[in-house]
Parts: C-alpha cells; structure tokens; sequence
C-alpha cells in the first residue's frame, strides 16, 4: 500500500488572494468612441462644458481625445448605476479624476468617492468602463479610503 492510499483526498478550497472584498454593487457602461465625437463635432464646447469638468478636458487634450472623453462618459454612467434613484447627480457633477495612486475616482460634487473602484478600457470604437462599491453602506460616498 502505497503513501498516498492511506490518506483522504479531500476537494480543496479555493485560493483567495490576500486582498479581498466583497462586491456590493456593480455598474457597466460601453459607448461607442464616435457617438461623443459626433456629440462634441455637432455642439462643441457647449456639450463639452455641460458634461465634462476643466480637468477632465485638460487630461483628454491629447490625440486620442475622443477615447479619452468616451472612457469618463462610460465611467460616470457605470457610477450612476451604483446610485440611489434620489437625487441622481448630472454627468457634469461627477468628475473622473485621477486618484492617489493614478487609478481613476469618482469625485461626486466634489468628494471623492473613495469606496468605488473604477476600470476603464478602450478599443478603438468603444470605451467600457466599469464602477464597483465593494464596501461601507449602498451609497454611501462619504467614507474615507481608510474603512
């Protein structure tokens, strides 16, 4: 009789990584990069102005401003997604903004909404962003990164 025989083998349980959460909410976005462009070319500074703050503007003055804008537009409705239906802020009150460690925030009239965590991708016609509460109340955008 071998070793191995005389013991049970039993299923083991999956691995977790040493940084876990739970996810509380979700919310997805996709927008096709030439919708915003046609937005932006048809009302110009107008539409850039009611949907986009100085900052987010000043990040995406590069080439691929198009993807850029199309990535917060896909980012601040995946956000929106996470809300409460009361009292839902605008495009306009929600600002993508780099964090302490360069990965993208939700910054919502102004606080930082540090319990949200946010992916945005490009691929040529279409941004997708994804937002994500992994902790603290429904919400709740008012607690600190420390919690």
């Amino acid at each position: 009789m071998g070793l191995l025989s005389r013991f049970t083998v039993r299923p083991r349980p999956p691995r977790l990584s040493c940084y876990t959460e739970i996810v509380k909410q979700l919310g997805v976005d996709i927008v096709a990069v030439a919708r915003i462009r046609a937005l932006g070319e048809r009302y110009g500074e107008r539409f850039l102005n009611r949907v986009y703050s100085a900052s987010e503007l000043s990040t995406c003055d590069r080439p691929d401003r198009w993807q850029c804008l199309a990535g917060r537009w896909a980012a601040k409705e995946a956000v929106i997604k996470l809300l409460p239906p009361t009292d839902l802020p605008t495009l306009r009150e929600i600002e993508i903004a780099p964090g302490p460690e360069g990965a993208p925030i939700a910054v919502i009239r102004g606080t930082p909404w540090f319990n949200c965590s946010l992916s945005i991708s490009h691929e040529r016609e279409y941004a997708v962003a994804v937002a994500m509460v992994t902790q603290g109340e429904y919400g709740s955008m008012y607690e600190s990164g420390d919690s």
